[in-house]
C-alpha cells in the first residue's frame, strides 16, 4: 500500500480529529500530524477508539510546511474546484486518478485535509504537487472532514499495490521548479505570471512523476536555455 502522512490543518470542530484517527486505524495508517494544534480535545480522544494510539503519537507542528518538509509528494484536498484549465490552483484528480498515479510513486506521500470551514488556504494549495476533489451533489458539495477522509482512506486501501518506480526528491522537485523559474525571469517573461506558470509546471512534473534520469535531461535542457539568454 501506499507509503502516506495524513495531515490535518487546524482542526477546529471537537471529534472529527478523534473520527479521522479512527478511520486511519481501520485503513492500515498510521502516521499523523496536526498543524497548529497544541492539545487533543478529550472528546477527539474518546471518538478515535483503538485508534486512540495514533491520536496520542501524532507530530505537532506550526505550519504545513513543516509538515511536509521531509516528504516526496504532496496532495492537496478541497471541495471548491475548476474545470478552467486556466485556473492552473484548483484543477483536481479525481480520487481513482490519484490512486492509479500514486502506484507509481516512491517515497512517502502527504494527504492534507484542510479546516472545516475555509478548508485550505490559495498559499497551501499552492504547495501541493496535486489537488484532489470528492465529487458530491452540487447544491452541496463540501463534505465534513471526516466524511472526505473516509473516502480517501478507502480508495487508498483498495489501490493497486504495484512497486514504484524510482522517482525524484521533493528537495530535486523544488529544484527544477526553481531552475525553471529563473529561466522565466532571464527570457524576460511577464513578471505578472512567473507564480502561475511555475505552479502549472510543478504541477505537470509532479504528475509525471520523473526518474531521476529524467530529471537530469530536464536540468540540463533549462540550463542551456538559460546560458543563451544570458549571451543574449
Amino acid at each position: 500500500m501506499l507509503s502516506v502522512r495524513i495531515i490535518v490543518v487546524e482542526p477546529k470542530n471537537p471529534g472529527n480529529l478523534g473520527a479521522i484517527a479512527r478511520l486511519m486505524k481501520n485503513f492500515g495508517l498510521s502516521d499523523l500530524t496536526v498543524v497548529n494544534t497544541n492539545r487533543i480535545p478529550s472528546e477527539d480522544l474518546f471518538r478515535s477508539m483503538k485508534g486512540n494510539e495514533i491520536l496520542i503519537k501524532c507530530s505537532k507542528v506550526t505550519s504545513l510546511n513543516e509538515a511536509i518538509s521531509d516528504l516526496e509528494y504532496v496532495v492537496g484536498t478541497s471541495g471548491v474546484k475548476s474545470e478552467s484549465p486556466k485556473e492552473v490552483l484548483r484543477n483536481y484528480f479525481d480520487l481513482r486518478g490519484f490512486v492509479e498515479l500514486s502506484s507509481k510513486i516512491k517515497g512517502k506521500v502527504g494527504i492534507v485535509l484542510g479546516r472545516e470551514d475555509i478548508g485550505l488556504t490559495n498559499e497551501e494549495l499552492a504547495m501541493c504537487d496535486f489537488f484532489v476533489h470528492i465529487p458530491a451533489a452540487e447544491e452541496y458539495p463540501i463534505l465534513n472532514v471526516s466524511s472526505a477522509a473516509a473516502i480517501l482512506f478507502y480508495e487508498i486501501f483498495g489501490g493497486k499495490k504495484t512497486k514504484g518506480k524510482e522517482t525524484i526528491t521533493r528537495e530535486e522537485n523544488d529544484r527544477l521548479i526553481e531552475k525553471f523559474k529563473e529561466s522565466l525571469i532571464e527570457n524576460n517573461y511577464p513578471k505578472h505570471r512567473i507564480g502561475k506558470t511555475s505552479l502549472l509546471f510543478r504541477r505537470v512534473i509532479s504528475r509525471a512523476t520523473i526518474s531521476p534520469y529524467e530529471y537530469r535531461i530536464l536540468m540540463g535542457a533549462i540550463g542551456c536555455s538559460h546560458k543563451d539568454a544570458v549571451k543574449n
